[in-house]
C-alpha cells in the first residue's frame, strides 16, 4: 500500500510517547478511522494533513487539562458553578434560544401546557398542607371513628355513635374535653318574611374551647349552654339579617324557634368543618325526647362525631381499647351489626384516608394519588419532548462541543452548559402556564368540589414552590440532552455524523412520539365514551314516566292542603305524594325480619300515596293500587319483580296476600306487584323493593303538568303556594332535570377528561410539529434534487408525512385495546346499567387525534414540497 494512503509514521510515535494513557489510545483508534474515512472523499495529502490537525488539537486540549490539574490554586476560574461561567452559560443559552425562535416558542408552550396542571397540583397541595393549623390545640385534637361491619361489608366512618361521647365522660379520665356533633342542622332559615339556606351543626357549649373558631360577639362560655340558642357565622348574619344586630333574634328553622346569642368570625376555607350555623346540643336532645326518635344508639352512627381534646401526655392506644371495651357487650348482642372504634388525629383528616360520611370536603389520599399520577402523565410526554428536540437540534452544534472540548471543557460545563438552556426555557414556560393555571383554577376546582371550601389563590410560598417546580422541571428536561453531550469524546463531536446511540437513536424518538399520541388517544377516547355513557344515561328507560312532572318540595306543609290548592290550577293535570325522587337514590333501605327466609334480608322501600303508581305511569302486573282508606293503606305494601324472589314467588298472583315482617315486628300485607323498575340509580341493580303508605313522611308533591307555557304555569304555582305556605319560598324542579343532575358526575369525568385531553394532544402536537420541522430541514436538499428530478408535491409530501402516520397508528393500535379494557372491565362497571363501547365511539376518537396529527404534519410538509428547488439547493 502507498504510503501515503497510512496514517504520518513521525506523528503517531510523537502521539503514542505523549499520550500514553489507554483513553489516548483509544482515541487514536478513532483518528485513525477518520483517517481512512476521509481517504475516501479527499487525496490522500490533505487526509494526512487533517490527520495531523486533529492530533495538535487533542494534544493540545490534553497539554491544557494538564496545566489545569498543576495549577489547583487557580482551579476555581474553571469550575461549573462559579458565578462567572454561570452567568457565561446563561448568556450563551439566551443567543442560543433567540437565534432559533421557531423551536424555543415550540418547547416554551410544550413545557408551559404540561407544567400548568403542576402549578394546580402544587396550589392544591399547599392548599391542604394548611388544613385545620389554624386551631391552638391542633396537635391535642382526634376525632374518634368506626370501622362498622353490617353483613355486607366493612367499612370505614367518619361518624361514631353519640353513646361513645358519655361513655368516654362517665369512665375515662386521661380525656380533656369530649364534644359531640351532630351534622343534621340543614335547612330553610325564616326571619321576618326572609328564607336563607342554612347549614350547620348541633355541638355542646365545649365546641368552642377545643376548636379555635374565634367569637365576634357574645360570650364563648354561654352562647351554646340553653337549648334552641344558636350562633352564627359573620357571612350568614349578614345575609340573614343585614345591618341589624343578630343577637337576640330569634329565627325559625327545621320547624323550631332558635335564639340568636352570638356570632363567629367566618372560618377559614383549609378548615375541615364547613358551617354556617351551629345550635346548642340540647335541642336535638329536647327534639329526641318529644318525637320519641333516638340519636343516642350505639347502632346509628349516622350524623353523629365525637371529638375529643387530650392533655399533652396521652395515651391513645388506652383510649382506643377503653371504648372498644365498653361497647363490645352491647354489639354482641346483634347479628347485623358490628363496630370497633379508633381515634384520628386532626392532621390526617385533610387529606386522609377515604371515609364515608365526612363532616366536609373529601380528600382522601387516593383521589390525590390519581391526581399526581395523571400530572406526571401529562408532564412527563412535554419534558421527553423538550430533550427529543433539543438533542436533535443540538446534533447541529456538535462542532461548537468538539471544538469547546478540545479546548479542554470539561464534562460538568457542557453538562451545566445544556441543563442552563433547560432551565431558561422553564421560566419562559413558567410565565406562560402560570397564565393558564390563573384562567382554569375555578373551573378546574369547581372539576373537583365546591369551589366555596378550596382556594388557590397563590401567596408567596406557593410563588416559591412554582419557581421550584419550574427549576426542577428544567434539570428533568435537560438532564438526557446534558448526560449525552457531556460524556462524548472531542473525536466523536468532531465527527461529521452523529453516533447513532445513546438517548438520540431514532427508536427513541419514536417511542416518544407513539406514547404521546397512545396518551393523547385514551384521553380523547375517555370523553367520547364517557359523553356517550352520559347520554345513554339519559335516554335510559327507567320504567316510568319522567316528562311534564315536576317535583315540588313540601317543606312541612300539609300534603292535603297542597293537593286542594293546587288542583284548582288548569296547568296540574294530576297530583301525587311521595318520600322522595325514583332514580335519584332517594329510596331508603330496610330490614326484613327472619319468618319464612333464611336469615334478615335488606330491602328498599319508599312512601307514596294511591295518585303516585297512576302519575308515574308504573305497569301493575297483579292485584290493585293502594285505596282511598288511608288507615288500610298503612298496613299494605306494593312490591317489585325482584321482590317475588325474596317471597320464593315464580308467580306475581301468587305473592298477593303474602305478609312480610320487619325488623322492627310491623307486619305488611302484599297487595300489588309492579314491573320492575329503577328507583334508584342506575349504578345499582333492581333489588326488592316496595311502596309504603304514610301521610307524615311525604316530602314532594309531584305534579304532572298539561300546558304549553310553563313559565307562565309556574308563575301560578308560585302565587298559590304563598296563601298556604306563607313565607316559604316555593321550590320546584322538573323530574328529567332531577334525573340530569342525578348523573352530573359524568359531565364532571367529561370535563376533566377534556381538559387533559386537550393537554395532551396539544403537547404531542407540539413535540410531533417540531420533528416534523427539523426533519424537514434536514432534507431540504434532498427534496430540492428529488423536485429537479421531477418529483411532485404530492408524492414529497407523502414521502415526508408517511413515518409520522405509521406512528400514530401504532399509537392508535396500543392506546384503543388500553382504553377500552379499562372503562369495558372498570369504570362503566361502576354503573351496573351502562352503555356498551361501540365501534363508533372508538372511529369519531381515531379520526380526532389523526385529523390533528395531519394538520400538525401537513403545515410543515407542504410548505416544503411547494417550495423552489432552486431556493433549496441555493441554501444549501
Amino acid at each position: 500500500m502507498n504510503r501515503l494512503n497510512k496514517p504520518p509514521k513521525l506523528t503517531e510515535k510523537f502521539f503514542s510517547w505523549y499520550c500514553h494513557s489507554s483513553a489516548m489510545e483509544d482515541l487514536h483508534g478513532d483518528l485513525e478511522e477518520l483517517f481512512y474515512s476521509d481517504l475516501e472523499n479527499m487525496s490522500a495529502r490533505r487526509a494526512r494533513w487533517r490527520y495531523r490537525q486533529r492530533v495538535v488539537s487533542l494534544l493540545f486540549s490534553y497539554a491544557v487539562k494538564k496545566r489545569r490539574q498543576k495549577a489547583s490554586y487557580h482551579h476555581y476560574s474553571f469550575t461549573s458553578y462559579h458565578p462567572a461561567m454561570l452567568k457565561n452559560y446563561f448568556l450563551i443559552a439566551t443567543r442560543n434560544l433567540a437565534k432559533h425562535k421557531l423551536f424555543t416558542i415550540i418547547n416554551a408552550l410544550g413545557l408551559a401546557v404540561g407544567m400548568s396542571i403542576g402549578l394546580l397540583l402544587i396550589a392544591l397541595l399547599a392548599f391542604l398542607w394548611r388544613y385545620d393549623t389554624f386551631h391552638v390545640n391542633k396537635d391535642r385534637i382526634y376525632r374518634v371513628i368506626s370501622h362498622t361491619n353490617d353483613k355486607r361489608s366493612t367499612r370505614p366512618f367518619a361518624t361514631t355513635p353519640a353513646p361513645v361521647a358519655q361513655a368516654l365522660r362517665d369512665g375515662f379520665t386521661g380525656v380533656e374535653e369530649v364534644v359531640r356533633i351532630n351534622s343534621s342542622l340543614e335547612g330553610e332559615a325564616n326571619y321576618k318574611g326572609k328564607d336563607i339556606p342554612l347549614q350547620g351543626y348541633y355541638t355542646e357549649p365545649n365546641f368552642l374551647r377545643v376548636f379555635t373558631f374565634p367569637i365576634v360577639k357574645g360570650n364563648i362560655a354561654s352562647v351554646l349552654a340553653k337549648p334552641n340558642s344558636m350562633i352564627m357565622t359573620e357571612t350568614a348574619a349578614a345575609k340573614m339579617f343585614g345591618d341589624e344586630d343578630p343577637v337576640g333574634k330569634v329565627i325559625e328553622m327545621q320547624g323550631h324557634d332558635f335564639e340568636i346569642t352570638g356570632v363567629l368570625k367566618d372560618h377559614p376555607k383549609n378548615s375541615h368543618m364547613q358551617f354556617e350555623v351551629l345550635a346548642s346540643y340540647q335541642t336535638l336532645l329536647q327534639q329526641e325526647s318529644a318525637s320519641g326518635k333516638t340519636i343516642n344508639s350505639w347502632f346509628d352512627p349516622t350524623d353523629s362525631y365525637v371529638y375529643l381534646l387530650l392533655p399533652p401526655q396521652h395515651d391513645i392506644p388506652a383510649i382506643e381499647n377503653y371504648i372498644n371495651k365498653v361497647s363490645a357487650p352491647i354489639y354482641a348482642q346483634s347479628k347485623d351489626f358490628k363496630a370497633q372504634f379508633e381515634l384520628q388525629a386532626l392532621h390526617d383528616i385533610a387529606p386522609g384516608p377515604d371515609m364515608r360520611y365526612s363532616i366536609g370536603p373529601e380528600w382522601d389520599y387516593a383521589s390525590l394519588g390519581v391526581f399526581i399520577f395523571l400530572v406526571i402523565l401529562i408532564l412527563l410526554p412535554a419534558c421527553f419532548n423538550y430533550a427529543n428536540i433539543s438533542i436533535s437540534r443540538a446534533l447541529r452544534r456538535m462542532k461548537e462541543i468538539g471544538l469547546r472540548k478540545t479546548m479542554g471543557g470539561q464534562r460538568s460545563q457542557i453538562f451545566a452548559q445544556f441543563v442552563v438552556e433547560a432551565m431558561v426555557i422553564t421560566m419562559i414556560a413558567l410565565v406562560m402556564s402560570y397564565y393558564i393555571f390563573y384562567v382554569v383554577r375555578f373551573e378546574f376546582v369547581n372539576m373537583l368540589v365546591d369551589s366555596s371550601a378550596v382556594d388557590l389563590t397563590p401567596d408567596l410560598t406557593t410563588v416559591i414552590y412554582f419557581v421550584g417546580f419550574a427549576i426542577f422541571v428544567g434539570f428533568i428536561a435537560g438532564i438526557v440532552p446534558a448526560i449525552y453531550f457531556a460524556k462524548l469524546t472531542p473525536v466523536q463531536a468532531l465527527k461529521t455524523q452523529p453516533v447513532s446511540k445513546g438517548f438520540t437513536a431514532i427508536n427513541f424518538r419514536k417511542v416518544l412520539i407513539v406514547s404521546q399520541f397512545a396518551l393523547s388517544l385514551g384521553f380523547i377516547m375517555s370523553v367520547v365514551i364517557v359523553f356517550n355513557q352520559y347520554r345513554q344515561t339519559l335516554n335510559h328507560n327507567f320504567g316510568f314516566d319522567q316528562e311534564n312532572i315536576l317535583d315540588v318540595e313540601l317543606q312541612g306543609t300539609d300534603p292535603q292542603i297542597f293537593r286542594n290548592e293546587f288542583a284548582k290550577l288548569p296547568a296540574a293535570q294530576s297530583i301525587s305524594m311521595s318520600s322522595g325522587i325514583m332514580g335519584t337514590g332517594g329510596v331508603e333501605s330496610i330490614w326484613i325480619k327472619e319468618k319464612n327466609f333464611i336469615d334478615t334480608l335488606e330491602v328498599y322501600q319508599m312512601f307514596v300515596d294511591e295518585k303516585y303508581i297512576t302519575n308515574l305511569n308504573l305497569t301493575l302486573l297483579a292485584g290493585n293500587n293502594f285505596s282511598d282508606d288511608a288507615a288500610r293503606n298503612k298496613k299494605h305494601i306494593i312490591i317489585n319483580e325482584e321482590f317475588l324472589k325474596t317471597l320464593k314467588s315464580t308467580n306475581a298472583a301468587d305473592a298477593l296476600g303474602q305478609v312480610v315482617v320487619l325488623t322492627g315486628g310491623e307486619e305488611f300485607t302484599v297487595v300489588g306487584v309492579l314491573k320492575n323498575f329503577h328507583y334508584t340509580s342506575l349504578r345499582d341493580p333492581i333489588r326488592s323493593f316496595f311502596f309504603r303508605y304514610d301521610p307524615s313522611r311525604f316530602a314532594y308533591a309531584n305534579i304532572k303538568m298539561i300546558t304549553t307555557d310553563a313559565f307562565s304555569s309556574i308563575s301560578e304555582m308560585e302565587a298559590s303556594w304563598k296563601t298556604f305556605a306563607g313565607e316559604k319560598k316555593f321550590m320546584a324542579k322538573f323530574f328529567d332535570d332531577e334525573i340530569s343532575d342525578a348523573y352530573s358526575s359524568y359531565f364532571g369525568m367529561i370535563k376533566i377528561c377534556g381538559f387533559l385531553g386537550l393537554l395532551a394532544i396539544t403537547i404531542s402536537c407540539l413535540g410531533l410539529l417540531g420533528m416534523v420541522v427539523f426533519t424537514v430541514e434536514n432534507r431540504i436538499k434532498e427534496i430540492g434534487v428529488r423536485k429537479v428530478m421531477g418529483a411532485s408535491a404530492s408524492s414529497v409530501i407523502v414521502l415526508l408525512s408517511k413515518d409520522f402516520m405509521k406512528l400514530m397508528l401504532i399509537a392508535a393500535i396500543i392506546a384503543i385495546p388500553i382504553t377500552y379494557l379499562f372503562f369495558e372491565k372498570v369504570y362503566l362497571n361502576l354503573q351496573y346499567y351502562h352503555a356498551d363501547i361501540g365501534v363508533l365511539d372508538i372511529a369519531v376518537s381515531l379520526f380526532i387525534m389523526l385529523s390533528l396529527g395531519v394538520v400538525t404534519i401537513l403545515s410543515q410538509t407542504v410548505r416544503a414540497a411547494k417550495a423552489n428547488p432552486v431556493d433549496s439547493l441555493r441554501h444549501e
